[in-house]
């Protein structure tokens, strides 16, 4: 993926308001063209950590019965669909080699559902990692996540796209949009929580959150507090262009988030909030 925006760059065009009085009346039947308000400010306060018994291309994450589902790229290694434990054990589940690279996961309805980020193709497993059926996608894939009857990704692009979960016959797409004009690209891993997107930007250090319906990005957090929380050690470590943030799962149980990155050691739990500017 080779779409880069520097991460202050980024908050800067979110964070910033325009008048609304240059704003186009819009009627208020379709969310997607009225106004987005300027967003708000949210501060991930970090609860616990998980250390990993092996690190991993971090692509997609997602909780499900007490234990983290990973997908993972090939770099460094190959794509795997990978089971860990909140003790931090990594367990293969399936291993696709180097004949593909690994994006986005999500869980639905009791099967596994794997993006490839530009070979098209979908994998679906069961909860054992079984592979059961293939798909093709008719677009690159990046972040996956689900609405409980919709399969939802990116693809790096300024839109993100509900799909038929059966088929990914794409049913309709929503662009993207702030309080400014212009494009938002590299929404990558997602989280549906709470009937808010979650997802980060691509080698920035943000999370937006995006109101599905209209697309517009009503909240962002500036994560660098996940690098100050580690030790010199790990930052040092990761001081490549290749480990960036890049994991949202949630534990609707707990109400925990857990965020990790590339080649993370680390996978840290915590809460966001809505602070004041």
């Amino acid at each position: 993926m080779s779409k880069r925006r520097p991460w202050h760059l980024v908050l800067h065009a979110v964070w910033q308001s325009t008048c609304l009085a240059l704003l186009v009346q819009c009627s208020p039947a379709d969310p997607s063209t009225q106004a987005c308000r300027e967003p708000a400010m949210l501060r991930f306060d970090i609860v616990d950590k998980i250390t990993r018994s092996e690190i991993g291309f971090t692509q997609g994450l997602e909780v499900r019965d007490d234990r983290l589902y990973e997908s993972t790229g090939r770099i460094g290694g190959t794509t795997k669909l990978n089971l860990i434990s909140f003790d931090g054990k990594v367990t293969r589940l399936a291993d696709l080699g180097i004949a593909v690279f690994g994006e986005g996961l999500t869980i639905l309805k009791d099967e596994v559902f794997q993006l490839t980020w530009q070979e098209h193709q979908v994998f679906v497993y069961d909860l054992a990692g079984n592979l059961k059926r293939e798909m093709r996608n008719p677009r690159d894939g990046w972040g996956l996540t689900n609405d409980g009857t919709n399969l939802i990704f990116s693809d790096g692009g300024p839109s993100f796209y509900y799909v038929d979960p059966l088929t990914f016959t794409i049913r309709k797409s929503v662009l993207i949009r702030t309080n400014r004009p212009g494009n938002i690209e590299g929404l990558n891993e997602l989280e549906l929580v709470g009937g808010k997107l979650f997802g980060n930007i691509f080698t920035t250090r943000a999370i937006v959150r995006i109101d599905p319906a209209s697309g517009c990005i009503d909240g962002v957090a500036d994560l660098s507090v996940l690098w100050q929380a580690m030790s010199p050690e790990e930052r040092a470590a990761l001081d490549t262009s290749e480990s960036v943030l890049n994991g949202i799962a949630y534990d609707a149980k707990t109400g925990l988030f857990y965020l990790t990155g590339k080649l993370w050691k680390t996978i840290f739990t915590g809460r966001f909030t809505e602070t004041s500017r």
